[in-house]
């Protein structure tokens, strides 16, 4: 019974996560060569900085599309914080701590609550309404320089916590992956990581 998969993604919400991902990577690297020059030659790999801009805006569009569509499926339970949640926090989910216990955790952790609420919708909404500003102000000069100011900034926070979240949800976490692949968990997996929502499954 230990090894019986449950189901903890719908196949919408990975397609959804997909296209964020895959969206994301396109408007980082895209973005990089826009931002150093030195590294200009990334966007030879679009067809060259024309070709990169307009696929820099349009991959935008979807984008913004995707982050909104996650709104229904993560929102509700990323506000939806606890004492358990607090302690969590408190604890740094035990990352740093061999002997740390966090404590039980509903289905989705404090940290990805955070994640979420910080970096997805809030800095995900920033540097999405900075882009369009770039793209539809371009004449007015003190709106430009705002948007490129939270542009960059919101750049750069995404440079830094994008990648710790690839590895909390890959290596550090072995049968996270899977979540955003196939959807679904062990019941040993669970307990373990999402007690609080193991039980409410009935799972014992």
């Amino acid at each position: 019974m230990r090894h019986e998969m449950i189901q903890k993604t719908t196949e919408w919400e990975r397609i959804n996560h997909l296209i964020l991902a895959v969206s994301f990577l396109v408007l980082f690297f895209t973005g990089l060569g826009f931002l150093y020059q030195s590294l200009g030659w990334l966007n030879t790999i679009f067809g060259g900085i024309h070709t990169a801009k307009v696929i820099h805006r349009w991959t935008g569009v979807i984008f913004v599309i995707s982050l909104l569509l996650t709104l229904g499926s993560y929102l509700g339970e990323a506000l939806s914080f606890t004492k358990e949640d607090g302690a969590w926090i408190s604890s740094l989910g035990g990352y740093f701590s061999k002997t740390a216990e966090p404590p039980p955790q509903g289905k989705l952790n404090a940290g990805q609550k955070i994640f979420y609420l910080f970096v997805v919708v809030i800095i995900g909404l920033a540097i999405s309404v900075s882009g369009f500003i770039l793209w539809l102000f371009p004449s007015s000069r003190g709106v430009i320089l705002f948007g490129h100011f939270l542009h960059n900034l919101s750049y750069v926070i995404f440079a830094f916590t994008v990648p710790i979240h690839i590895y909390l949800g890959t290596a550090a976490n072995p049968g996270t992956f899977r979540v955003m692949t196939l959807g679904t968990v062990t019941r040993g997996w669970a307990k373990k990581h999402h007690a609080k929502w193991a039980k409410e499954l009935g799972i014992e």
